[in-house]
Formats: structure tokens, sequence, C-alpha cells
């Protein structure tokens, strides 16, 4: 009688993902499948990823095993084939056309493997007036609104955190999870596509709807805004409901205003912020900021330090829920990247592990399809498998 493994079993156990993707949309939702159990091989370019060199990089690769092709010759071509056919997601995220160009499209990879999912991230989809164009988060965040929004007003700003690329990742991966999922009722595999575009007007719910007489919320809120405090430092205070607003008064010793009908509503603060922001501008003047932090909290009243992210990853909150992982990595020495930001009572994810180096596992993932020595050796000499000799 054969004995039951003893390796948890994951959520995505068993899943084969080819990863054709770089820079982060479609690196990352790759990753998250990785941090879900999903097995991903990376296929890059001789040259590797374009964002290879970016410290990030290793944000959006962790868990994955790469191997180096070059996919202008067929034997590399014939690689990826062989990966799909034995697969069960490819993604890729290039401009429209050039996966069909390279041999390595849908169309030619479905025809070895039915049940294949192929997920394309593109900038602005794989129809319509802009797909030659190129396409980065911060275009998408220009064209859409994000940076006027984020100006209040005033002058555009950038928004540092690719809030674009990550969100369309969230998506593909949501596209990839539900194509699994419909393929294990249907036995049919299919192509599943999202786009930078489509990713920052979904980001932008809320902001799109529109009708008659809109009332517009994006005015400076004296109830959801930053404050500074007597020692020059910042919090940011988030009174989102009439109940909050009331423990707010009592906690500012201001209880009068609790049933001022000119604040009555988050609308009503909006529209008379000239009355009420002066109020709260000098009261949160007149303590430091870790004092008014206290009394906050005191009367369950949401706020929160502004701070660098060094200082909230050593948030006991943080630590508490395993955020940060910790890695021996051969060329960086000690690696330190985010944890796994879910958890799963039956099925609970594992790390998969640090990100690869280029072309770390070649060898491996060959021998794996079928190549023996002598056919490695033969495409290293080549010049179409690259990285490390095993």
């Amino acid at each position: 009688m054969a004995l039951a493994s003893t390796r948890p079993i994951t959520p995505l156990d068993g899943i084969r993902i080819v990863d054709l993707t770089s820079y982060i949309a479609g690196s990352y939702a790759a990753m998250m499948l990785a941090d879900l159990g999903a097995t991903i091989v990376k296929v890059e370019s001789l040259a590797g990823d374009s964002f290879r060199e970016l410290p990030g990089f290793h944000g959006w690769n962790r868990g994955k095993r790469s191997i180096a092709l070059d996919l202008k010759t067929a034997e590399g071509r014939a690689v990826v084939e062989r990966l799909a056919a034995q697969g069960d997601v490819v993604m890729e995220n290039m401009r429209p056309g050039v996966a069909d160009r390279l041999g390595v499209g849908y169309e030619r990879l479905r025809a070895a493997n039915p049940r294949l999912i192929y997920c394309s991230v593109t900038a602005f989809g794989s129809t319509g007036p802009y797909i030659e164009r190129p396409g980065f988060d911060p275009l998408l965040q220009a064209m859409a609104g994000v940076m006027t929004l984020q100006g209040f007003g005033g002058p555009p700003q950038y928004l540092r955190v690719a809030v674009t690329d990550y969100f369309t990742a969230a998506l593909a991966a949501q596209a990839v999870l539900a194509a699994l999922f419909a393929r294990e009722r249907t036995g049919l595999g299919q192509r599943v596509e999202t786009s930078l575009l489509q990713g920052v007007m979904a980001l932008q719910s809320g902001s799109i709807v529109d009708y008659p007489g809109k009332t517009s919320v994006f005015r400076d809120n004296p109830t959801y805004r930053l404050y500074e405090c007597q020692d020059g430092l910042w919090f940011f205070l988030a009174c989102g409901n009439q109940s909050f607003w009331v423990k707010l008064c009592r906690a500012l010793g201001l209880e009068h205003l609790a049933d001022d009908p000119r604040f009555a509503s988050w609308l009503k603060r909006l529209d008379n912020r000239e009355a009420l922001l002066p109020i709260f501008e000098q009261a949160f003047r007149s303590r430091p900021r870790q004092a008014w932090l206290e009394v906050l909290a005191a009367h369950d009243i949401p706020a929160g330090p502004v701070q660098p992210l060094a200082e909230f990853m050593e948030d006991p909150a943080v630590r508490h829920l395993d955020m940060l992982h910790d890695y021996e990595h051969p060329e960086l020495g000690h690696l330190r990247l985010m944890g796994q930001p879910w958890r799963f009572s039956a099925t609970p994810v594992t790390d998969p592990g640090r990100p690869p180096l280029l072309g770390e596992h070649g060898e491996q993932i060959l021998r794996e399809l079928g190549y023996d020595r002598a056919a490695i050796a033969g495409l290293r000499e080549r010049g179409v498998l690259g990285g490390p000799a095993a």
C-alpha cells in the first residue's frame, strides 16, 4: 500500500504555467499564481526580462524557474511548444501580433493542446485603434485621469506605485483562475485577455459613475484627509461615515459640531469645508502626532501615520501576517520580499522560493521535456539556449 504524500497540497497544486511575460503586469500576474502553488517556467530571451536590471524584478518573479531561449529560432520555439503541450496555461504580454510572429501565439499552441488556457496582457487591447502603441503604467495613469485626480485641482501627480500594472496583473490572474475553473466543467481551454487600459478603468469603477446632477466628491474633505501635527509629522484621518464623525467630535471636545446641520452628512461637510477645515487644522497642530494617534485610537477613529514603507515593514501587524519573507540569493546575498497575501485553511500556500537567475533552470527544464545531454549541448552551442551550464 502506497504511503500518502506529506507534501502540502496548495490551491494550484499540479498546475503548470509557461510564462512568456516581462515587465510588471504580466510577470506579477504569473507570480501570484506561483504563490498559489502553480509551477511556473519563465521563458526569457537570451538577454533576459527587460526589467531584470531593476530591483523590483525580484518582487515580480518569485518562485519561478527560468529558461533563456532564442525564440527567433525554430529550435527555441519547439521548446515552448513542448512546454505548452504538457502545460495548463501560457501567459504573455507582448504587443499584439508579436507572439504570433514568433510562433508562440494562441492558435499555434492550442493546436497541440486544446485544453490550454492562453492569457494575453496588452497595453490597449489586442484590437482597436492603439494596438501598435507601446504602453506602460504611467501613460495610462496620465491618459485615464489618475494623475489629474491625484493633483486635487493642482498640477498632476504621478503615482510611483504602479497601480495600473498591479491591478491589471490581478485581473489577469483572476481570468486565468476563472478559465481553469471553466475548463474543469467543459474540458476546454480558451484565450483570456486584459489590458492596462481595462485595468485603469476597472481601478476607477467608482470614479467613472456619471448621471445628471451628480455631485463631485473629489474635494478637500475635512474628515478624510492629511493633517500636520505640532511636531511637523503627518497622519491621515479617515472618518468615512456618520458614526465616526460623532466619535471624532467627542475626541476633539467639539461635541456641538456633531449636531450642527452644516455637517450632518459626508456631502454637507464637503459643501461647508471652509468652515470646518480651519477648526481641525488648529486642533491637530496643538499636539504631537503620537498623542493624537493615541486619542483617536481610544475613540475608535480610523487614523494612521504617514511614514516610509521601511517603517511599516517593522510594524507588528505586518510581522504577524507574515508579510515579509527572507531568502539567500546567489548574487544579491540576503534578499527580502513581500510575503504571500492570502490564507487558506485547507490548502495552505507555501513559499515557492526565491526569484531565478537568468536561465538558471534551463538544462533541468529541457531534461524534463525529454532532451538528452547531447541535444542540450547542441542547443547551447548553436546559441538557442542561454544561462549557466549545469
